[in-house]
């Protein structure tokens, strides 16, 4: 299990404190608005809830796991963020993700706060009685914390739809009631939205198209690097190629393959689902996976963990362009680096926040019990990702700044008029 460190350069909340204070100062945060003590009130979780739990495990034996949730602003609707069931689970990490999740929800305008939960785990080493036991008894604990309108949860890193049902099934059995927007990520036979699974890759290809456009790249035939090929690196993956880009590159945890002439990735992607990762198959050939990060490609996707790209690396990457589809890959040295560079960068506030719209329209047809077809979900996220991404690089123009700055500024100003309306206290 991991510890937080507040001393240490790449905890992730420490890190996301100084992004936003970094572009707090920019749009005059504290200056306009003197007295009132904004960029703590901004930088600080609501609630954290540190909590243990207590697993036997199939053999009897019992272990003690550390969990948390993180309530993140609410200024603008009810919390809302995944659930992480990982080693790397940790308090501060759910404080940076919930972080991120209230800009993001604020950068995309949708009316949500931020939060995230996780469980310092080995989730692959359960069995699946133990999953359920687990997840059941973590839903048992935030009883009171959770709810549609105060803190829907949905998954994240080793969580799924099997797991946001086992939450919606434990509430059921708590409260006695039969509640479809206590949680997203469902199966869309129990009230999930069509186009969730896909869903945030769907949002990073979108910022692609637009970004592609903004800075005059041809997608067909270009060349993309994919670091991370999960939920989120493996569709975006597959709606970039079915737009002519040749994914040359992927990895995951099991390691990395490549294939300059283009990797197929239908046949990666059932290759990986079969036998744990990408090793091992036969279209490409294996490679280093730090070294995915540094290819000479047209576009690289950072779609895995967190501080993927620093200072140690950065002069390397030779990517022309980066797209973060995961949460704070980019640490704030590495992006000044990258920037000095001349690499563009669509931020994981902008690029990844296809997830988390989905969600959204989840949760809306959870309440009006009306279900969408997928091409109005579809349709739906086209039109706000691009709308977003418009005023981001609008932003961007008009005050001659990073599309990271931009996405910054935006949600900074907001969430602080939301913060403002509802009152002082």
């Amino acid at each position: 299990m991991t510890t937080d460190d507040a001393t240490d350069p790449r905890n992730p909340y420490v890190l996301a404190r100084q992004t936003f204070m970094r572009y707090a100062e920019a749009v005059g945060l504290e200056r306009r608005h003197r007295g009132k003590d904004m960029a703590t009130r901004m930088t600080t979780p609501d609630r954290s809830i540190e909590f243990r739990l207590s697993l036997t495990h199939d053999d009897g034996t019992i272990r003690a796991y550390s969990a948390s949730r993180v309530q993140f602003n609410d200024d603008r609707g009810p919390y809302k963020g995944g659930l992480r069931f990982h080693p790397t689970g940790t308090l501060d990490h759910c404080k940076a993700l919930a972080f991120w999740m209230y800009l993001k929800t604020a950068v995309v305008d949708i009316p949500f706060g931020g939060a995230k939960g996780a469980v310092a785990v080995d989730y692959d080493t359960l069995s699946l009685s133990e999953k359920e036991r687990l997840t059941k008894k973590y839903a048992l604990v935030l009883r009171n914390d959770i709810g549609q309108q105060k803190d829907i949860p949905a998954p994240d890193v080793g969580t799924g739809e099997r797991e946001m049902t086992w939450i919606m099934d434990a509430w059921r059995m708590i409260h006695g009631t039969y509640d479809r927007g206590i949680v997203t990520g469902k199966p869309v036979t129990i009230g999930g939205s069509q186009g969730r699974v896909t869903a945030t890759g769907r949002g990073v290809f979108f910022c692609v198209e637009e970004a592609a456009r903004r800075w005059k790249m041809t997608l067909k035939g270009a060349t993309a690097a994919v670091q991370g090929f999960g939920k989120v690196g493996s569709s975006a993956a597959a709606f970039l190629a079915d737009a002519g880009m040749k994914i040359v590159a992927a990895s995951d945890v099991s390691g990395a393959v490549v294939n300059r002439k283009g990797l197929n990735v239908a046949a990666l992607k059932r290759h990986a689902d079969e036998s744990g990762g990408v090793t091992g198959f036969a279209g490409g050939e294996p490679m280093d996976r730090d070294a995915l990060l540094e290819m000479d490609v047209d576009l690289l996707v950072p779609a895995a963990l967190e501080n993927a790209l620093t200072n140690d690396n950065a002069d390397r990457v030779k990517a022309r362009f980066v797209a973060e589809g995961a949460n704070g890959p980019t640490t704030p040295a590495a992006d000044e680096i990258l920037t000095r560079r001349g690499i563009r960068i669509i931020p994981d506030i902008l690029c990844n926040a296809g997830g988390v719209t989905v969600s959204y329209f989840e949760w809306v047809q959870n309440r009006q019990e009306f279900y969408w077809p997928a091409d109005q979900v579809d349709a739906e996220l086209r039109r706000i990702m691009t709308a977003a991404f418009a005023h981001v690089a609008a932003t961007a123009d008009e005050h001659g700044c990073t599309l990271r700055e931009a996405a910054y500024r935006i949600a900074i100003e907001r969430v602080a008029e939301a913060m403002l309306r509802r009152g002082t206290q």
